[in-house]
């Protein structure tokens, strides 16, 4: 079965804030994958998508440490996918988010209103893209 419909869901619920949303979408495509005892690294691909979406979910509800602990943890799990994997340019969403997280670390609890919510990045996303292999 084909994920593509709900991972370029997930992807626009992504790109459009609703952080959320995407969580639920891909957490799904998640489930299935590990269920049908696909490869590991296609289950830790869509979970590293996940945590990103919801640190930056709890990053715009102001959790700190939701938002450090799940962005961090996204990014751990999305390296092994560098440069492309599954059409998402994997590079790109790192070199993104990593500052965003680099920024809410430099922050205190108290001061994570003060984040300048215009970096929080968009994933690239290209169905014909070929995947690192």
């Amino acid at each position: 079965m084909s994920h593509e419909p709900a991972l370029r869901k997930g992807i626009d619920e992504f790109n459009a804030w609703r952080f959320y949303d995407c969580h639920e979408t891909l957490e799904d495509v998640w489930r299935d994958s590990g269920s049908k005892g696909d490869d590991v690294g296609d289950t830790n691909f869509y979970q590293g998508l996940i945590k990103l979406a919801a640190g930056f979910h709890h990053l715009l509800r102001g959790n700190y440490h939701g938002a450090t602990t799940l962005l961090a943890d996204g990014l751990r799990l999305l390296d092994p996918y560098r440069p492309t994997t599954l059409g998402v340019d994997v590079d790109h969403l790192i070199a993104d988010t990593q500052p965003c997280l680099d920024a809410i670390l430099a922050l205190d609890p108290a001061h994570l209103a003060e984040f300048d919510r215009t970096t929080i990045p968009t994933i690239h996303y290209d169905p014909n893209a070929e995947d690192a292999s």
